[in-house]
């Protein structure tokens, strides 16, 4: 039996943590993992966690196999761009900061079963009512010719600004009945330049001796989509939709 993304945060009492911008983007990266597999063994409750990282990109373990990895990370690390690397699939991804991040971590049990769909429902429905607040219709969707695509991007006029990512974490604490945990991950294009974002990646798989292109036109951030804003300091939105997020979250989640 499945339940909705609402039942989700019923199930538990979460937490939130709203980090600053990371000073190194690895160790933000083992953040996520920490938590959940603390979370697996019930030594932490259910939490959201809102980050950012500076500039860099992210590749997966995968990736690392690539016959030219090393040699990308080195020439794109002098261009500006160096290049870590998470235990999510997907595909590589920019980091820089004014695209935020959004995690979800929570125990999984034998007797309640939530499937893929609704957690990535609960991931992405704080971030939408967010937008909402903006102005601005997120829907789901595929974007053909995005990096990372899946049935749950968010974009927003048919451009892409959320991609996202979860896995499952093995555990167990049998006094609590815990069986694991889920780690979902979102990221949200807020000010930043997404076609640059977009042409990092190109060139990463280019270096790295693989031949896959994707398509910089069918990304976007939330900047752009909001258009010429006179009064607004950089930075700002992403302060702005910080606190909208975590407010989001904190009223779907009923804390």
């Amino acid at each position: 039996m499945t339940h909705s993304w609402a039942q989700l945060f019923e199930r538990h009492n979460w937490g939130l943590l709203d980090e600053p911008l990371a000073a190194d983007p690895q160790q933000a990266l083992k953040r996520d993992s920490e938590l959940v597999r603390e979370i697996a063994v019930g030594k932490r409750g259910a939490l959201a966690r809102i980050w950012e990282n500076p500039r860099c990109l992210i590749a997966t373990r995968r990736e690392t196999r690539f016959p030219h990895f090393d040699r990308a990370c080195e020439q794109l690390a002098s261009e500006g761009w160096p290049v870590y690397v998470r235990e999510s699939g997907g595909t590589t991804v920019p980091h820089e900061p004014g695209i935020l991040h959004f995690s979800l971590a929570f125990p999984t049990y034998e007797a309640r079963t939530f499937d893929l769909d609704t957690i990535f429902e609960a991931l992405c429905e704080p971030i939408r009512l967010a937008l909402g607040r903006l102005g601005l219709d997120a829907q789901y969707g595929f974007v053909d010719g995005s990096y990372c695509d899946g049935r749950y991007n968010l974009a927003i006029d048919g451009l892409k600004v959320t991609g996202t990512a979860q896995r499952l974490v093995g555990g167990r604490c049998a006094e609590k009945g815990i069986q694991g945990a889920v780690l979902a991950q979102a990221m949200l294009m807020v000010e930043c330049d997404a076609v640059q974002g977009t042409e990092r990646v190109n060139r990463f798989y280019q270096l790295a001796g693989d031949g896959r292109v994707y398509d910089p036109a069918v990304s976007t951030c939330i900047a752009e989509r909001m258009g010429p804003q006179l009064d607004r300091r950089p930075g700002e939105l992403t302060l702005q939709l910080r606190q909208l997020i975590g407010e989001a979250f904190s009223e779907l989640a009923g804390r």
